[in-house]
């Protein structure tokens, strides 16, 4: 009989692990059955008690043998007691519980006559299928200097991080499309400013409030929901009955930083300073706990670009340049450009609160609290492109205050042993309001570095020739966002026989306040250093309110988000679960944008359609097949609605063109004149008080009378709306996943976990822009469409958001890892990707979050749609691989070091061609936006009149395009969108931390710690480079040769650029800090 206890003991450790990833939930549960030999033990009891808390949790198994324990706390330990009448209690200790992840505890009791049998657990699996599940010690020992959560959940396989934006990427997806929450409660960037997906720049928990953070990509459950890419969910720590405390401190600076990188060398200011503290314990023993948390930071960020010497150096600009520039500002316009901006100083601090309440042994109630106020700093910004270089100086940089205010209140409730409840209501608040670094009221200037004029007027015409910006970026003039969520969930669950029902249902209210009216203080452009001295703009654009009022314009909007979910978990057989599901997401909105009666007219239709009325069901199906306690299969598919950024709805208000106007002034080619017609009254007047004498830091009330009387241009002012017809985004998700737990011998032992997943995603629906003012007039000689504003031939655009179902994601990972008995802990996984898409809402780097920035800027073969290929979200090979070891060389005073290294494919571009533009419109396609944005046609190059659809301005042009597509391989046609790769990117993370003793306190310990992010670069200044061309490269300037009528009959090619890396001074060196830890 022993010996059958022992193999009992055997088969738990083996068996006992998480099953398949379920709910959005803040707890978990203990799942399994009772058996005695080859019965099923009926109405015996079984008692998990969390033991730092003494909250006991309580079930009596079915017919069936099986049970149930649920609204369990992550975490543990945990001690899980049977008794059965009849049989010899079993115990199993040491279990350790996964946020939303059942544990699964198959229980064999035996004859009373023999002792209580003691098992110890193994501890839940930590990443698996389609998920990461990291606790509080994977978290403590991530490298991260900047202590920013989207550090861990890079870890995952199917993460991509990109460095620039700091946006994680989940199974190909944008970033902003993540769901972000905390305790269960979505704490996402629900309108979608921010590119790391988050409602602050850096992250609004203290990493020690984090109990733990799971990542899922496709997780089944109903109550799942809300993203497109995945799921990154937090859960708060809880206090305890014991008392414990933590306060620390880490520094940086650029002394701990490199300054070289692949042969660059850079010069960077940076100070970096952290302070954090944790305390809990409990308020009434066995009642009442409490858990907070503290988290403070300074620094000084170092920026990115800057003449040479002094980091990304922008090309052929040079300091007295700069010096000139300035100089003129400061004489002529009584303005302070404050130089180059070397570092720009930031803010964060955030804190936590829990309480938990222990009501009584069936009912638990939890509060938390997040508070987070930070201050960062939009970059100056620039470009390091040698066809378009230009740099930010120090007053075009933004300080961007955000406040974040977060409550949860959650009640678990256990009514009978079959059925319990969890109810949860939230409240958050946030709002960003940017401020410029410089002088305030000052417009938006930029200087094309030119001595003289050249030709266009309105961008610097020479290829290379840089130009300065300063003053009021144009997208912050007036830009204040204010967003409050409140709502409530419930979740019911009901245990019948072998089928486990769940129902769930949420009601959530999203208020918006948005004014945004970008260019309301004017954004100028000067032609040259000496139109700049005499104050003679080549360009004004100018956006105001009609009814001289900025909130007149403002975009505010509410609207009501209804779900409901039902799902039944089969276990079919004791090694096969199905769960079928059927969710349902419905949206109530009455704010529409308002009416604009000239787009009604000129189209047939409103443009004031909201998403009203919409209606997404979403079936899903999950399977989990273990034929043996060591193999585990799993599967499913369903349709996943939502995250899509309450931006790209808000578009429709902010840039309806009702109540705001915007106008173009621009100087005609040869000074005499400008745009504005001479029909209109006083033309002459309103082009010499837009254009001369320029001020800087007022509008000629002459201009504002113009943009607020003239109905002509109102009515043809620029409109962003959304298609009557258009669909919400959801994506399709399937996958296939098995793991194995590999026996290999005596020699290389036990426990060493296999898995493999195949992952397949298709859009049902995803947005995009095209401009619905445009109509095809000729064709270019390549066969793409050329197109004109046939409607009121201005530089304006009606952006239509409509809908596709064009883009898929083809996922492969493999894995592996294994923990071993002294402490080291490895694993490795290998992500293949191939990701396809229309359209990369807010990829670009001009791009992001107006319509005209996601429409202008993204790759384009029909020049008025973005083009369908390689996404630029792709990361076609990601190798990645974790070593955590830890062990107590002196005493019990742990040293303990964890390495995490990343290596992958870089990030994709795409090979264009840059046009002209007059009155802001391709001269060549005729649209707006990006003029560098047309998708390179490579023509037969073997002699330059091969191809008779190119010629070439010189030999000297077609022999440098020449060598460049036959030393690129390049075939002929218009090449594919992202088709280029930037160099891969290989980065090791280190974590070393030693402990040490605390005079008289015995439980406690002080740990010195460091940090090294890119270690490699560290030990070698040519490895671990961070270097990337543009997005848009533009190799080719481009014009028509033979205009036949609105067609052009043959492209000329009249400059190359060669493509050049950009090295990037910030993320291509090491970076170190220090700390220091006490814990008790």
């Amino acid at each position: 009989m022993r010996h059958l206890y022992a193999a009992s003991a055997i088969a738990l450790a083996l068996s006992a692990t998480a099953t398949a990833v379920v709910a959005q939930e803040t707890t978990s549960s203990i799942r399994g059955s009772v058996t005695a030999g080859n019965s099923a033990a009926v109405g015996a009891l079984v008692s998990a008690v969390h033991e730092p808390s003494g909250t006991t949790a309580t079930a009596t198994t079915n017919s069936a043998g099986a049970f149930n324990l649920t609204g369990l706390r992550p975490g543990g330990p945990y001690t899980v007691t049977v008794t059965a009448p009849g049989f010899a209690p079993v115990t199993s200790q040491n279990i350790f519980l996964s946020v939303g992840q059942p544990y699964n505890l198959p229980i064999l009791v035996g004859d009373s006559q023999v002792e209580a049998l003691v098992v110890t657990a193994s501890r839940a699996e930590r990443s698996g299928p389609l998920v990461s599940v990291f606790d509080r010690d994977r978290i403590a020992s991530v490298a991260s200097v900047s202590r920013d959560i989207r550090d861990i959940a890079r870890r995952d396989p199917f993460a991509s991080f990109n460095p620039s934006t700091r946006g994680v990427s989940i199974a190909g997806q944008n970033g902003r499309t993540n769901r972000f929450s905390v305790d269960g409660v979505r704490f996402s960037d629900n309108f979608g400013l921010n590119q790391g997906g988050l409602p602050s720049a850096r992250g609004p928990i203290p990493l020690d409030a984090i109990e733990q953070l799971s990542v899922k990509i496709a997780p089944y459950d109903v109550s799942e929901g809300d993203f497109q890419g995945g799921s990154i969910n937090v859960v708060l720590r809880s206090g305890g009955n014991q008392f414990k405390g933590a306060a620390g401190y880490t520094y940086s600076n650029d002394s701990l930083m490199g300054t070289k990188s692949k042969g660059s060398a850079f010069s960077q200011d940076m100070t970096s300073k952290t302070r954090n503290a944790f305390l809990s314990g409990p308020i009434i023993k066995d009642k009442l706990f409490f858990a907070f948390a503290y988290e403070k930071l300074n620094e000084t960020v170092p920026s990115t670009f800057g003449p040479p010497g002094s980091g990304n150096a922008v090309p052929n600009l040079t300091q007295s340049q700069i010096d000139q520039v300035s100089s003129i500002a400061k004489t002529v316009y009584g303005y302070d450009t404050l130089g180059v901006l070397t570092s720009r100083p930031e803010m964060d601090r955030k804190w936590t609160l829990k309480l938990d309440w222990n009501i009584n042994d069936n009912q638990r109630l939890s509060y938390s609290t997040i508070q987070n106020k930070g201050e960062t700093v939009a970059l100056a910004g620039g470009s390091s492109s040698n066809t378009s270089p230009s740099l930010g100086l120090g007053s075009y940089a933004t300080h961007e205050p955000e406040r974040v205010k977060t409550h949860v209140l959650q009640l678990n409730s256990k009514w009978t042993n079959a059925f319990s409840t969890e109810l949860r209501a939230n409240y958050r608040e946030s709002m960003k309001i940017p401020v410029s670094f410089g002088s305030p009221g000052y417009s938006d200037l930029t200087v094309c570095l030119d001595p003289v004029a050249v030709g266009s007027l309105n961008q610097c015409t020479q290829t290379g020739t840089p130009r300065l910006i300063f003053g009021t970026e144009a997208f912050s003039q007036a830009d204040v966002v204010g967003q409050k969520q409140y709502g409530a969930e419930f979740i019911a669950r009901y245990n019948f026989g072998d089928h486990a029902f769940k129902l769930h249902a949420a009601y959530s209210r999203l208020k918006i306040s948005n004014v945004f009216v970008a260019n309301s203080l004017g954004t100028y452009y000067f032609d040259s250093l000496a139109d700049f001295q005499a104050r003679q703009a080549g360009q004004l654009l100018y956006q105001y309110s009609i009814t001289g009022s900025l909130s007149d314009a403002s975009a505010s909007f509410d609207y009501d988000q209804l779900t409901f979910g039902a799902q039944d978990s089969w276990d079919v057989t004791p090694d096969v679960n199905v769960t079928v599901g059927l969710r349902a997401d419905g949206y109530k909105m009455k704010d529409q944008a308002p009416l604009k009666q000239s787009f009604l007219n000129r189209y047939g239709f409103a443009n004031n359609a909201n998403i009203d009325g919409d209606l997404v069901v979403q079936p899903r199906v999950g399977v989990t097949w273990r034929p043996s306690d060591r193999l585990t299969v799993r599967g499913g598919f369903g349709l996943f609605n939502g995250g899509s950024p309450d931006v790209f709805v808000g578009n429709s208000f902010s840039a309806a063109g009702v109540f705001t106007n915007t106008i173009t002034v621009g100087r005609a080619v040869g000074g005499t004149g400008c745009t504005i017609p001479a029909s209109v009254a006083n033309a002459a007047a309103i082009c010499a008080a837009a254009l001369n004498n320029v001020q800087g830091n007022k509008i000629d009330p002459l201009v504002l009378s113009y943009l607020q009387t003239n109905t002509a241009a109102l009515g043809a002012s620029p409109t962003s709306f959304m298609l009557p017809s258009f669909k919400l985004p959801a994506q399709w998700k399937t996958n296939l996943s098995v793991d194995y737990v590999a026996d290999l011998g005596s020699m290389l032992g036990d426990g060493w976990r296999f898995g493999g997943d195949l992952f397949y995603g298709h859009s049902d629906s995803a947005a995009y822009y095209t401009d619905f003012r445009l109509t095809q007039v000729g064709t270019a000689p390549d066969g793409r469409p050329i197109y004109a504003d046939t409607y009121t031939n201005t530089a304006n655009s009606d952006l239509a958001m409509k809908h596709t179902d064009r883009g898929r994601s083809l996922i492969a990972v493999a894995r592996a890892s294994k923990s071993f008995d002294f402490g080291l802990d490895a694993g490795v996984s290998y992500t293949y990707s191939d990701i396809k898409s229309l359209s990369d809402m807010g990829t670009y780097a001009s791009g992001g979050s107006t319509a005209s920035g996601t429409y202008g800027a993204q790759p384009m073969v029909d020049p008025n749609q973005p083009a369908y290929g390689t996404s630029s979200y792709e990361v076609r090979d990601n190798w990645k691989f974790n070593i955590d070891y830890s062990h107590a060389f002196f005493g019990d005073y742990k040293t303990s070091f964890n390495l995490f290294g990343e290596l992958r494919s870089g990030s994709p571009y795409s090979l264009t061609m840059n046009t002209t533009t007059s009155n802001s419109r391709s001269t060549l396609f005729g649209t707006t936006g990006a003029s560098n944005r047309y998708l390179l046609y490579v023509p037969d190059v073997s002699s330059a009149t091969a191809d008779s659809k190119v010629t070439y301005a010189s030999t000297a042009v077609y022999q440098a395009f020449r060598d460049f597509v036959q030393a690129n391989g390049l075939k002929q046609g218009v090449i594919e969108k992202n088709s280029e790769k930037s160099p891969d990117y290989f980065k090791v993370d280190l974590h070393v931390e030693q402990e040490l003793p605390v005079p008289f306190m015995a439980a406690a310990r002080f740990k010195v710690f460091g940090d090294v992010e890119n270690l490699l670069n560290l030990i070698n200044s040519d490895w671990g480079s961070y270097r990337t061309y543009a997005p848009l490269t533009s190799v080719v300037n481009v014009a028509c040769a033979q205009q036949v009528g609105a067609s052009c009959a043959q492209y000329n090619y009249t400059a190359f650029t060669k493509p050049t890396l950009q090295p990037n001074a910030q993320l291509g060196v090491w970076r170190a800090r220090l700390g220091v830890r006490f814990e008790f």
